[in-house]
């Protein structure tokens, strides 16, 4: 494995943790939608092993493919990610880490607290798969996955700050930027703005809902505004400049960040629903009934879904027409993290799929589970993951494994 990258570092590299802690969540899913959990919103150890006490042949096999992918693929996760903190902790003492700071390039910083939301992310997966009687005691946990999430938070905005202030004053390089590498940022307040809705959606104190909501809010409405501020920029960009050949994979970046919004949105609704009914029993009103999903639920998810595959089928065009996959992916040609970026589009489509289907479709009785046309949505949704793996075993083999590359710049 690469080591001692000192100058030759990027922080794009947190990519290849990222992924992997992205997949794992992707394995979650399994539980999540396949398993039922009426007592809970999220499944638990207690729900598993109740599904698998009357689970068939091929519900048991995909409840240990669940937990085998799962803890693999964090394992992964936690191991990039402690190779990528030792690597950029001696980046930061190279000559390169100051003309990082002064160029477009350190919007790649972005990508720090990015992974590390992801981490908090699969923890909390993690433990509530595998601790009995968790959620007897999770109202004390959430106020910690609060403050871990605002210190991500925190990090995000430091680096956000840096660099805001830096173009503001020295001006943004049009001509150098070739791509749409500016909405990692997006994508990093989105994914701390995830993490805030969770305990907003899974708390049953209205405090604890309340801290979360606005957290999710705060976040969520600085990785709009972020996208429609880079993303016409960055096609501005490309449009007068061209795209560069290495940033061609950044066209991929809004299919991760629907995601998150849209699962944001569907955190925050739940939480609306603990809110109102706290407001109700206080104010000494009838509390009123909610719907675990609606019409409109599924409308929201079909939009991410269709501006997804917007970008997922332009992008793809495009990296295919000008060589991308065959020196970057498919090689090793070249040395860069670049194409670690097209991995969290593939996670991001599985895990929206699964939404869509189940919460948009099944739940609202506009599609029964195990008819023909479920099956047939599951399978394009298992053939994502698939070749999504597949496309993380060639990358880590040849950005991380190479037996001979030359770095690129």
């Amino acid at each position: 494995m690469l080591s001692h990258l000192g100058e030759k570092y990027s922080p794009l590299y947190f990519l290849s943790s990222l992924g992997f802690g992205g997949m794992s969540i992707g394995f979650f899913m399994i539980f999540m939608h396949l398993t039922p959990h009426p007592k809970t919103p999220i499944p638990t150890l207690e729900s598993i092993q109740a599904a698998w006490s009357t689970a068939g042949p091929i519900m048991k096999s995909a409840i240990v493919i669940g937990y085998a992918g799962m803890f693999v693929f964090f394992a992964i996760h936690v191991a990039l990610l402690l190779w990528n903190l030792k690597e950029f902790a001696a980046f930061k003492r190279t000559a390169a880490y100051p003309k990082l700071l002064s160029s477009n390039a350190e919007i790649t910083l972005m990508a720090i607290p990015l992974t590390l939301a992801m981490t908090v992310n699969g923890l909390f997966m993690a433990f509530a798969t595998t601790t009995p009687n968790l959620w007897s005691v999770v109202e004390y946990l959430f106020p910690g996955a609060l403050v871990a999430y605002g210190l991500t938070g925190v990090l995000a905005l430091k680096y956000l700050a840096g660099y805001v202030k830096r173009i503001l004053t020295a001006g943004f390089d049009f001509e150098g930027n070739g791509g749409l590498n500016q909405l990692l940022s997006g994508f990093s307040f989105a994914m701390v703005a995830v993490g805030f809705a969770a305990p907003a959606a899974m708390s049953d104190n209205k405090y604890t809902v309340l801290f979360g909501f606005a957290g999710a809010l705060f976040f969520g409405v600085i990785s709009a505004m972020l996208v429609a501020v880079f993303l016409p920029m960055g096609a501005m960009s490309m449009f007068r400049y061209k795209l560069t050949l290495h940033n061609s994979a950044t066209l991929w970046l809004m299919v991760p960040i629907m995601t998150l919004w849209a699962i944001t949105f569907l955190r925050l609704r739940h939480g609306t629903h603990t809110l109102a009914d706290a407001g109700a029993t206080a104010l000494s009103k009838p509390l009123a009934p909610h719907s675990a999903t609606s019409i409109m639920v599924m409308v929201v998810l079909g939009v991410a879904l269709a501006i997804q595959l917007a970008f997922l089928m332009g992008g793809h065009a495009v990296m295919k027409k000008n060589g991308f996959y065959r020196r970057f992916v498919f090689s090793q040609e070249n040395r860069t993290p670049a194409p670690f970026t097209l991995v969290c589009p593939g996670v991001a489509l599985t895990v929206l799929g699964y939404f869509f289907l189940h919460v948009g479709l099944v739940k609202n009785g506009l599609l029964a589970s195990g008819t023909p046309l479920y099956a047939l949505a599951m399978v394009l949704i298992v053939a994502v993951q698939v070749a999504t793996i597949g496309l993380m075993v060639v990358l880590t083999k040849n950005q991380l494994f190479p037996r001979q590359a030359v770095a690129t710049t």
